[in-house]
Formats: C-alpha cells, structure tokens, sequence
C-alpha cells in the first residue's frame, strides 16, 4: 500500500503544492497528489498550480499571516523555478 508520502514523491510534487491543491479544489491530500500528478502533464496545469500558489500567498498576505504568506510565497518561487515553463510575474 503507497502511504501519502510515496505518492507526493512520485508526482514531481512537493508537500505544500499537493496540499495547495487539496486546500483550493478541497480534496484529501492523497487525491490532490494524484490530481497534481496529471496536471503537471497536462496542458495549462502547470499555470494552474503556479496561480493556486500565489493565490493562496496572497490570501495569507491579506489575512495578515506574514508567516504563513512567506512560506507560500517561497513555495510559489520553487515551483516556479522548478517548472520553468509556468508564466511568471
């Protein structure tokens, strides 16, 4: 049996991007691994991930959660720099 971990691991996805995923389309994180996985092959999936990233650093931004929006910002950047081909600001 694959364990949530295995899964991330095998998508090209990390821990917060699988779990921007789950949050914005509110699945359980082993789905939104998977969900993650195809979109990452699919055309404009990984613009969708790009803009759910910065979505939900700029909500934490606006909720005033400067921790939270660091850590989100940073997870923006990573993926952004690890899929070059996502559009970037």
């Amino acid at each position: 049996m694959l364990s949530l971990k295995d899964c991330i691991d095998m998508c090209d996805l990390t821990e917060e991007e699988v779990a921007a995923i789950a949050e914005t389309e509110k699945l359980p994180a082993i789905v939104a691994a998977q969900v993650g996985c195809a979109l990452l092959r699919s055309e404009g999936g990984v613009e969708y991930i790009r803009c759910v990233l910065r979505t939900r650093a700029e909500r934490a931004v606006a909720e005033g959660d400067l921790h939270t929006a660091a850590v989100r910002f940073r997870a923006y950047e990573d993926f952004a720099t690890r899929c070059p081909h996502a559009v970037t600001d």
